[in-house]
């Protein structure tokens, strides 16, 4: 074992980059309401939601075995799936971060953002460094996710040895991690609902 405290640090990270984007679009959202320039923005938006998507439903399977009756009956047979498909599901953060950049710099022609009202300058100025640092230049956002999905094979590679030895104890170190991540994937699966909804939408209701 070992590579529990770096897949929960992974998911973590993920976790601050849909905050940062929940953040920024109801900044943006709450001052521009041109239906051209969102659709725009919400192109964009939908590719980097993509990539919350991915992380969380690589976590599911595991996350639903609470029980080491759930544990010993289910957990072989996921595995086994869970080896023969994780490596198609790494590169798709990469690709749905490269579309999300084409659709950013389409935003990026509208007049809106080159604003000089103070509040949306500074927050388009917040845009830009998320967009390079998380999602082009740099492409955090992709190579936490990619981590996260391979360090999550590791762990549980070692789980599924462990548990042909001992059952009950690859359970207690995987029950261990699941209740580690839980909290994180609550997190962000509560911002990807606040992406999906309209701005306004809590105080109209």
């Amino acid at each position: 074992m070992g590579v529990e405290l770096k897949i929960v640090r992974e998911l973590a990270t993920v976790c601050v980059t849909a905050s940062e984007l929940v953040a920024i679009e109801n900044l943006i959202k709450g001052e521009l309401a041109k239906p051209a320039f969102i659709e725009q923005f919400d192109k964009m938006a939908n590719s980097i939601k993509e990539c919350y998507g991915i992380s969380t439903a690589s976590l599911q399977t595991w996350l639903a075995m609470t029980t080491e009756t759930e544990f010993c009956e289910k957990f072989d047979a996921a595995y086994a799936h869970h080896k023969a498909t994780y490596l198609s599901i790494t590169n798709r953060p990469r690709v749905a971060s490269e579309r999300a950049y084409l659709d950013y710099m389409l935003l990026r022609e509208f007049k809106e953002t080159q604003t000089a009202y103070p509040l949306l300058k500074l927050t388009f100025a917040r845009l830009d460094e998320f967009i390079d640092k998380w999602i082009t230049n740099d492409a955090w956002l992709a190579m936490s996710i990619e981590n996260l999905i391979k360090m999550l094979y590791r762990f549980l590679t070692e789980v599924s040895e462990l548990k042909q030895k001992d059952p009950t104890d690859a359970f207690t170190i995987y029950q261990t991690l699941m209740a580690a991540l839980r909290p994180y994937c609550a997190l962000l699966e509560n911002n990807w609902i606040v992406l999906e909804e309209p701005v306004g939408q809590t105080e109209t209701a």
